[in-house]
């Protein structure tokens, strides 16, 4: 299959989205049939409103008189989203505010908005929430909040919501803005004739894939904020070629801006229930979102593909490593990882062959090194641990070919040395934080040291224990350093407050690693540790900043039986170990 093939080198064309788009359609129908069924058999259902399969046959109505109109909407991302929690709902397995009667009803809304762009001459009725009537994919109708059910009348060519005395005439242009009627807007990029047009939902109450939201209209001043922010970004993901920028217009149906903020680098989100939407928060320079649109889309293009094709097999356990979270992952979020990442070490790479020498190639060169061996680390994991079908293996095979290529491409010292020290820095924190030793033997390591003998020969074994991980400062310091090299500076200095876009201003020690002053990261790291001996970043900033030797040897190789030693130690009186000392004593282990 092309398509395959294509999807399979972290690409995909408009040609392979539409196959994805298609195989999405026949999905999401399959499931609604579903839902109709359920709850035309739910003791609880329909409530004030007419039948679920009224709803179901205004919806073939509008199909036979338009299927692109139906299409338009098995395929609007919150859609997918409702039916999903709403599935969840009638099987008993999650709770939602309101009344369940409400929520099937936006089956009826979403029959609704079909016939209205299928132009057919109807009378439904549709649920009231938030203060007023949401038609998917459509718009938002304002109306007095005192009654649970509204209208939606078409005749001829005049759509009206109606409430008691109270009506809303929707414009012709269902996206126009009218007397009480919110449209859904779109935002537009165009470059080079590749166009992308998503929908800007701010009104939809499950556009919001991670909480349901009322409707929360941009300001003329942030929406055109975006516009700007989104027209600059798409010009930057048109113009690279290494993953097909059509298919990445093609699969991005929806943006959502959302409130969430996310620290070191900006929150985006997506998700298979949600074909085609991508969660953003507005706050971000048009390179970073260029990054995370098409990190997102290369999640939407796996999801939609796994839903037809079987990659692999189990892989629900969340105890691997996922080199871009601290969090242990199961095989599977490590699968979509490492295709996101393999499109944006892509898009990175492009920018690096363009750029010119300065901030700007060494921004993109960091990225580069650091995205491909985020991507390789993950891959590797995958093709030792997964349980991979056939076409699993096939494809894994041609994200190795295509990643193959990258790898050999060399990278400038600075750019490279601190995207390297990054990937040792977050292996380090991750096996520190959720690598628990063996108690019995790490008290077996304690007392050799408090006799002063040689270490046992044996490591101790260690489990996954996961706990609550922190953003770590080290990687927006070393971003700081390569594309502001004067505010680095200042920073450095002491003249300036924090970092631009968030977080508390740094610690000297952090500026010194990132700087490249081994010895006085060094001194700071040993004097954090002493103060407080259960900082994680500080002993792996330590391993980081230590000379090679055996004690280095020993932090990068064993850091969760160094900590876990020494706290051990700690639980006799006196003070604990140099952590020098103990990784250089640990070190020593079977020699001699």
């Amino acid at each position: 299959m092309e398509s395959f093939a294509e999807l399979a080198l972290g690409s995909g064309g408009s040609s392979a989205v539409a196959e994805l788009r298609s195989g999405q359609r026949s999905r999401t129908m399959l499931l609604l049939r579903a839902l109709v069924d359920m709850a035309s058999a739910h003791p609880a259902l329909p409530g004030p409103l007419p039948p679920p399969r009224d709803a179901w046959r205004l919806l073939v109505r509008a199909e036979h008189r338009s299927p692109a109109a139906v299409e338009r909407l098995l395929l609007h991302p919150p859609v997918g989203v409702w039916l999903h929690r709403c599935l969840r709902r009638l099987r008993g397995l999650e709770s939602e505010d309101g009344p369940l009667w409400s929520a099937v009803g936006y089956l009826h809304a979403m029959a609704a908005s079909a016939a209205l762009l299928a132009g057919i001459d109807f009378r439904g009725a549709v649920p009231v929430r938030e203060g007023g009537v949401i038609l998917p994919a459509l718009g938002f109708a304002r109306i007095p909040d005192t009654t649970d059910v509204a209208e939606v009348v078409m005749s001829g060519q005049k759509a009206v919501v109606l409430s008691g005395p109270h009506s809303v005439t929707l414009p012709a242009d269902f996206s126009e803005d009218a007397p009480d009627w919110h449209g859904l807007r779109r935002l537009r990029g165009e470059h080079r004739g590749i166009v992308c047009s998503p929908l800007v939902d701010d009104i939809d109450p499950y556009r919001d894939f991670l909480r349901i939201r009322g409707p929360e209209r941009l300001g003329a001043e942030e929406r055109q904020g975006w516009r700007e922010r989104f027209e600059n970004a798409w010009r930057l993901v048109a113009e690279q070629r290494q993953v097909d920028p059509r298919g990445i217009g093609a699969c991005l149906v929806s943006v959502v801006p959302v409130p969430y903020t996310a620290w070191p680098e900006p929150f985006s989100a997506s998700s298979p229930e949600a074909y085609g939407c991508v969660l953003l928060n507005g706050a971000t320079d048009p390179l970073t979102l260029a990054a995370a649109l098409v990190h997102e889309a290369q999640h939407i293009k796996l999801s939609a593909l796994m839903d037809l094709v079987p990659l692999i097999e189990g892989g629900l356990e969340e105890i691997h490593y996922a080199p871009w979270r601290l969090d242990p992952r199961p095989l599977r979020g490590l699968l979509q990882g490492v295709y996101a990442f393999l499109g944006v070490t892509g898009f990175w790479w492009d920018r690096l062959r363009r750029a010119e020498s300065g901030p700007a190639r060494n921004t993109a060169a960091f990225e580069f090194a650091l995205r491909r061996a985020q991507t390789a680390s993950g891959l590797r994991t995958l093709l030792t641990h997964a349980e991979l079908t056939p076409r699993g293996k096939e494809f894994l095979r041609g994200l190795e070919k295509r990643l193959a290529e990258w790898l050999e491409q060399p990278v400038p010292s600075v750019p490279g040395r601190l995207a390297s020290d990054l990937i040792e820095d977050h292996r380090l924190v991750h096996r520190m934080r959720h690598l628990a030793t063996e108690p019995e033997r790490t008290a077996q390591w304690a007392w050799a040291w408090r006799e002063r003998t040689d270490p046992p020969r044996e490591l101790p074994g260690t489990s996954v224990r996961p706990t609550r991980p922190e953003a770590l400062a080290r990687p927006a310091l070393a971003r700081l350093r390569l594309r502001d090299p004067a505010g680095f500076a200042r920073l450095r200095e002491g003249g300036g407050a924090g970092l631009p876009g968030g977080g508390a201003a740094p610690d000297r020690v952090d500026l010194d690693w990132a700087a490249g002053d081994a010895a006085a990261a060094l001194r700071g790291y040993r004097a954090r540790l002493e103060a407080d001996p259960d900082d994680i970043a500080a002993w792996a900033g330590l391993a980081l900043s230590l000379p090679d030797g055996v004690a280095r040897t020993t932090l990068l190789n064993h850091p969760e039986l160094a900590v876990a030693v020494h706290r051990e130690l700690r639980t006799a009186p006196g003070r604990g170990p140099d952590p020098v000392a103990l990784a250089r004593w640990i070190g020593t282990r079977g020699r001699g």
